[in-house]
């Protein structure tokens, strides 16, 4: 059983940090575009955001809270498995609570009636950007907390 919540474990890191990874780009490479098409990129990273990033960051809070309950039950707790869960926490947090719905509000705006983007879309770009780096940093740290530090 151990080794069915292990691949649950690695598949929710392949969604969460893949997913993370291909909206980053995306980002990066819609900052060109016009308007219009930019804002349709960000409808395709809301998509990507809703099923990818935040199932996978709930498949590995999960799946490393169930490989987790072994280690409760003996008397100290590694500090390789507190820290990835520490980190692993904070980002599957962040990235539920902020990454998707912010995520979820630019994948839902609209061009003004001028044909420009909306006021809100600089300030929920940044915000995006910003929390999901965060949680993106946090998962690659829990990452090398269970591999490297081992």
């Amino acid at each position: 059983m151990r080794g069915f919540w292990l691949f649950l474990h690695v598949m929710g890191f392949v969604a969460w940090l893949g997913g993370g990874l291909a909206v980053m780009l995306s980002g990066i490479t819609a900052r060109y575009f016009p308007p219009d098409q930019r804002l349709v990129v960000y409808r395709v990273m809301s998509v990507v955001s809703r099923n990818l990033i935040g199932p996978g960051a709930v498949l590995v809070a999960v799946s490393g809270f169930v490989l987790s309950v072994p280690y409760f039950r003996s008397e100290t707790v590694p500090g390789w498995l507190m820290a990835m869960q520490a980190l692993g926490l904070l980002g599957a947090i962040v990235a539920i609570g902020v990454v998707m719905p912010t995520a979820a509000r630019l994948g839902r705006l609209e061009l003004d009636p001028r044909g420009e983007l909306p006021e809100r879309f600089a300030g929920l770009r940044r915000r995006q950007a910003i929390f999901a780096t965060i949680a993106g940093v946090c998962a690659l740290l829990a990452l090398l907390s269970g591999t490297l530090l081992r």
